[in-house]
């Protein structure tokens, strides 16, 4: 792919944007509570939005998109099974429990309802998962774009790295959740028009149904039969993803439970989770559909790769202008997610490793610089 100067605009404004914020905010960063837990002054909207962005990285995006060209209308149930019932779980009933005993951390929770054991283990493990999580989006990131436009593996690395290490640096976990918000809504109209467009070249749903088979357009009917793409009957992606992995996942995962934390009271950490539902439950419309787009469109592409559904459909529909903010919706989504995962290892490396067990009873100041280190 080329860019044209208005593309490159785009994605400079873009930079100058997420950097700004961080800039902004970095004047009202005065103790640790304000660097690592925003002193939980926002609002429910913000910190939903944010819930569901952080949610938003290569992996679901990129991965997702993939999914959609690989098992069609199946990669639904990642949404409306393996996503949706357990958010709402987590904002009824995990978050009162988390957020009335005055937690940092999950791991915090755990040594209040276990032991140190418990809390150890799950410090060190979570803090060790979110340094390989950070590390995949920036590969994916680097390799996607040297393969689209060429650029240096090193540079983009370099690039998108840097750029959160300033804006989370200087601003914080309230840095991260207001550029999550900006990345949510430029995700958003970024892929959206690309699905309508598409629609639009293969004759709208209707025609978009006749050119697939039939197992790629239900998203239960004939699981587990012997044309299934995804290969597993409906009660193993009830019990697997809706019973098990979905509540490990919404209602323990750190990185996410962060967000709600971050609001102003109870009531609002509740309503939480409830916000980024509505946006996960439509979202569907973006990932799943592109990826039978690109399955019917490019197949010989496709089939060959499926992470390379999206580069496709970039290249295919958008030119100039439109490309450039497909470009820097996808930006987004990489550091959306790289945010995420950074603001929360520093958190729980600061009050869970160092704090807990390192060094004990220093002031808030020497805190706050361990955890501008540890960013």
């Amino acid at each position: 792919m080329t860019l044209s100067p208005l593309d490159f605009a785009i994605i400079t404004s873009y930079f100058v944007l997420v950097l700004g914020v961080g800039f902004f905010l970095k004047g009202r960063i005065h103790t640790s509570s304000d660097f690592l837990l925003t002193n939980r002054t926002l609002s429910h909207w913000i910190t939903g939005i944010a819930f569901m962005s952080a949610n938003l990285g290569s992996l679901e995006i990129m991965g997702h998109i993939a999914n959609g060209a690989k098992y069609g209308m199946r990669t639904n149930h990642w949404y409306w099974t393996g996503a949706i019932p357990a958010m709402v779980f987590c904002g009824l009933f995990m978050m009162r429990y988390y957020y009335a005993n005055g937690i940092r951390s999950v791991p915090e929770y755990l040594r209040m309802r276990y032991d140190y054991r418990a809390h150890l283990m799950n410090a060190v493990s979570f803090a060790f998962v979110t340094i390989l999580m950070s590390g995949i989006n920036m590969f994916a990131f680097a390799v996607l774009f040297h393969s689209m436009l060429g650029w240096s593996f090193t540079v983009s690395v370099a690039l998108s790295a840097g750029i959160v290490l300033l804006y989370t640096f200087w601003g914080g976990l309230a840095s991260s959740i207001w550029n999550e918000v900006l990345q949510f809504f430029l995700i958003v109209f970024g892929f959206l028009p690309l699905t309508f467009i598409g629609l639009r070249q293969v004759g709208g749903w209707k025609g978009l149904v006749a050119r697939l088979p039939d197992q790629y357009v239900h998203t239960w009917k004939g699981m587990g039969g012997p044309d299934d793409p995804l290969g597993v009957p409906w009660w193993v992606m009830v019990i697997g993803i809706g019973l098990t992995a979905a509540p490990a996942y919404w209602c323990t995962d750190f990185l996410l439970v962060q967000r709600a934390l971050a609001a102003k009271d109870l009531d609002s950490a509740r309503k939480t989770p409830l916000v980024a539902a509505v946006p996960k439950m439509l979202f569907p419309a973006i990932v799943t559909v592109l990826g039978m787009l690109a399955l019917v469109v490019g197949p010989q592409v496709v089939t060959k790769d499926y992470n390379l559904a999206l580069p496709m459909l970039l290249g295919r529909y958008y030119g100039s202008g439109m490309l450039g903010l497909g470009l820097t919706a996808l930006l987004a989504s990489f550091m959306s997610g790289m945010a995420g995962n950074i603001t929360a290892f520093n958190t729980v490396f600061t009050y869970d490793i160092y704090q807990t067990y390192l060094v004990k009873n220093r002031p808030d100041s020497h805190y706050l610089a361990v955890a501008k280190w540890a960013t």
